[in-house]
């Protein structure tokens, strides 16, 4: 098998995974729903607690649970086995199983006081609760967006400073040339889970920073990273995070109205006695997984438009087209990427370019 049909057959199967785990969810929605499920976690609840708000949170343990086995069998093989039938993973099963189980532990530590607190806000605020509710999610999206670099990521990877002073001068002087103020530009070790490479600008206000992989500093010369990173830089100029905040902040208003109208429309008729009724959780899950779902290719959209202009902005920084492509070669190779998809496929599924796009428009730069 070719270096190109390998990486189509790899990612053919990611593709596939993602409609096998949109459909893997729904089933899971139904049984909570269709199945009367829903009312078994809540009889359980009620027997254990007399607290409303005790009640909600193991309401919520109960139907996590359920999930969580349901979903297991798809997230092995989509996380583990696939990775390692294409040599992807450096995990064992052990390692990967630990770092499985520490982001289900999290999931549910930050999740579970939000579900009280929305069902706290639908109590007091009959009708205003999803207005409340959404100016909530804002807030905490904010919070998790300057926290996420300096709390999250430390949880399964751990920071270093970039080692080669060659190429940390090189990288702080192509920052200040933009003058663009970063507290940390770092490395992290990435190799301790995959064998592919990556880069990211997260973080905001004194928490922003660009994050380069292990596997990337060890595999791409100098001019490579240095296109990488000014790629990074570009969202940092444009101010991205926050436009995919903006972007996000507007779609989770309609998602929130949505759910108003639809809860208010459909509970009574599944046999809860209102959005108030914990009970109608899964009748929640389910509109905002369909509204997300739904809304998911305008996002992707958004992002690629997002995407293009930072590689722009890389080009435009570094004047050096050839290390870009080859930098896009290298990331093609290493994360198995298909430099081709179906339109169909980049529409729906990609929040980047194509590869191969992403080099032709770099074969077309102009000095």
């Amino acid at each position: 098998m070719s270096s190109n049909e390998k990486n189509k057959d790899y990612q053919r199967k990611r593709n596939l995974l993602y409609f096998v785990g949109i459909s893997l969810t729904l089933i899971i929605l139904y049984g909570a729903i269709g199945l009367g499920l829903t009312f078994q976690f809540f009889d359980w609840a009620s027997s254990m607690i007399q607290s409303r708000y005790g009640i909600v949170f193991l309401y919520f343990l109960f139907f996590s649970l359920y999930s969580l086995v349901m979903s297991f069998p798809m997230s092995l093989y989509s996380s583990f086995i696939l990775e390692h039938q294409y040599h992807l993973s450096n995990q064992t099963l052990i390692s990967w199983f630990w770092e499985w189980m520490k982001k289900q532990l999290l999931g549910f530590v930050i999740s579970a006081p939000l579900v009280v607190l929305l069902y706290i806000l639908i109590w007091n605020f009959e009708t205003s609760w999803w207005f409340l509710a959404w100016l909530g999610y804002a807030a905490f999206s904010l919070v998790m967006g300057k926290l996420f670099p300096v709390v999250i990521v430390p949880l399964f990877y751990k920071y270093s400073p970039i080692a080669d002073q060659a190429l940390k001068t090189r990288i702080e002087a192509l920052a200040n040339r933009f003058n663009l103020k970063i507290q940390n530009i770092s490395s992290i070790n990435f190799s301790k889970t995959t064998k592919k490479a990556n880069a990211a600008f997260t973080g905001l206000g004194k928490t922003k920073r660009v994050i380069l992989a292990d596997t990337l500093l060890e595999s791409f010369n100098h001019d490579e990273i240095e296109s990488v990173l000014a790629h990074e830089l570009g969202h940092c100029k444009h101010h991205d995070i926050w436009k995919q905040f903006l972007f996000g902040a507007v779609l989770s208003f309609a998602g929130f109205w949505l759910a108003y109208q639809l809860l208010n429309g459909f509970c009574v008729q599944l046999g809860y006695q209102g959005p108030g009724d914990v009970q109608s959780f899964p009748l929640f899950s389910l509109i905002f997984f369909v509204f997300g779902l739904v809304m998911s290719p305008a996002g992707n959209s958004f992002s690629r438009y997002a995407e293009n202009k930072a590689d722009q902005f890389a080009l435009d920084a570094t004047k050096n087209k050839r290390s870009f492509i080859s930098a896009m070669q290298k990331l093609s190779d290493m994360n198995l990427a298909d430099p081709n998809p179906s339109p169909l496929i980049e529409f729906l599924l990609y929040d980047h370019p194509a590869i191969s796009k992403r080099i032709r428009m770099a074969e077309r730069y102009t000095l």
